[in-house]
């Protein structure tokens, strides 16, 4: 289907079905595309392999914004332990959690073939990128020079291990976190039990921040069905960082366990039933029920006492959201820093441009009355909450111009409230006002 809606001769089209779909070329229409490059040069440098109908790329080649990423072809599956992978949802969602501001130093651990180290490189002086697999390290140093990246240092090595004594400003991780008894495959597989390998990288990296410097973790955790949260918190416990818990789902044993055996089912059906067994035996044995996906976002912070709080997030609305990870951070500490609530009255706070309100009305006896209100941030993790009638008056006087005592005695006003029940409103409104805060609805003017 992608094939017929490519041009015949032209190069472009040509191009894409050979580093885009994996499609081969004849001899002719390669030397067509490819010119002014040598098709026999590109051959021995292991960019094509010959073909009965003439030659087919080695390598695959994807846009990814400005970028041009390069990895091992995905139309059959990982061919060796050493296959390194292209750009995949999970690589896409900590490239959206990422904070970018300009730093010095930038880490990435487990770089696969280099995308979160290229997006560094954009916003700080020096790059680090770690990887166990050397031919992850290679295809990370082509995309660097395909993209003409400068500043980024490749190390081979596990983790941590080829930056140890070293600090950072910003850390990215997307780790083999798959819960499983393999250790087949260097991007997928850890080799180790459980979420062993998500609960060390997040248990180490706030050894090598900078203070004030952001790590980023993709992961994978067991949980008891009822409660996702609680094993974060044990990870996170006492490592001197402020802790954001992002939680984005979570799937029985025999979902976790069949979607990563889809590939097995589709190609090699006899082989699925038992397969399917081997997992579900090794998470009975480990005790797993529950199998989450999710992030870590740590800030390493030595003045005063540190924070952790938890998440839930809407994964398919996500957008770039490292504006919105600084602004909850922010929040957070401000919260902090009020010993009660009532405090806040003395703030001055401003709803963000990047939202919209969406209201639902039913038409009864001749009237038209509101049901519901849902107030929806359109930019970063793009939260929604609902709010009432009250609250959604309250919004357009959250300006940043008045205290928010000022803007709650102006609504009371307008609703002709006793002092009694003012008082009340006020009280009922600080909770309200609080979590929006907390989501990155409202920042706070100083």
């Amino acid at each position: 289907m992608h094939e017929r809606r490519l041009g015949a001769g032209d190069p472009f089209a040509l191009l894409a079905k050979l580093f885009l779909l994996g499609l081969p070329l004849t001899q002719d229409e390669a030397r067509a595309a490819l010119a002014p490059l040598d098709v026999d040069a590109l051959s021995d440098a292991g960019w094509l392999e010959p073909v009965p109908s003439g030659v087919r790329a080695t390598r695959k080649l994807v846009p990814h914004g400005e970028l041009l990423i390069a990895s091992d072809r995905d139309a059959d599956g990982p061919t060796g332990s050493d296959w390194v992978a292209g750009i995949h949802p999970p690589s896409a969602t900590l490239a959206k959690l990422t904070v970018r501001r300009p730093v010095e130093r930038a880490l990435d651990v487990a770089t696969g073939n280099g995308i979160q180290a290229l997006l560094a490189s954009r916003h700080a002086n020096a790059v680090v990128a770690t990887d166990v697999n050397p031919r992850a390290l290679t295809v990370a140093d082509l995309n660097a020079r395909l993209n003409e990246a400068e500043g980024i240092e490749l190390r081979e090595g596990s983790y941590f291990e080829p930056v140890a004594g070293e600090r950072f400003d910003v850390i990215t991780c997307n780790p083999p976190y798959v819960i499983s008894p393999e250790s087949r495959y260097a991007y997928r597989d850890s080799g180790l039990p459980g979420d062993t390998v998500s609960r060390e990288v997040v248990r180490q990296a706030p050894a090598f921040l900078n203070e004030g410097g952001f790590a980023h973790v993709l992961i994978s955790w067991a949980h008891p069905p009822a409660d996702w949260s609680a094993p974060l918190e044990a990870w996170v416990e006492g490592n001197g960082c402020d802790n954001w818990l992002l939680y984005f789902g979570s799937d029985d044993a025999v979902t976790h366990a069949a979607g990563w055996l889809k590939p097995l089912a589709r190609d090699e059906p006899e082989s699925f039933g038992q397969e399917l067994d081997r997992w579900l035996d090794y998470l009975a044995r480990l005790g797993i029920e529950a199998v989450a996906h999710g992030a870590v976002i740590l800030r390493r912070r030595s003045a005063g006492s540190n924070w952790t709080r938890q998440d839930r997030v809407p994964l398919e609305r996500l957008e770039q959201a490292g504006e919105h990870v600084l602004r909850v951070f922010a929040a957070q500490d401000h919260l902090q820093s009020v010993d009660e609530e009532g405090r806040l009255l003395g703030d001055r706070f401003a709803l963000v441009p990047q939202h919209h309100l969406e209201q639902t009305t039913a038409c009864r006896d001749g009237h038209r009355e509101l049901r519901s209100s849902l107030l929806s941030l359109d930019e970063g993790l793009a939260f929604r909450i609902g709010v009432d009638e009250h609250t959604a008056e309250l919004l357009p006087l959250l300006d940043g111009r008045r205290a928010l005592r000022e803007a709650l005695a102006q609504r009371a006003a307008e609703m002709r409230l006793s002092a009694d029940d003012a008082s009340r409103f006020e009280a009922a409104a600080l909770p309200v006002v609080r979590r929006l805060l907390e989501l990155g609805f409202l920042d706070v003017r100083r």
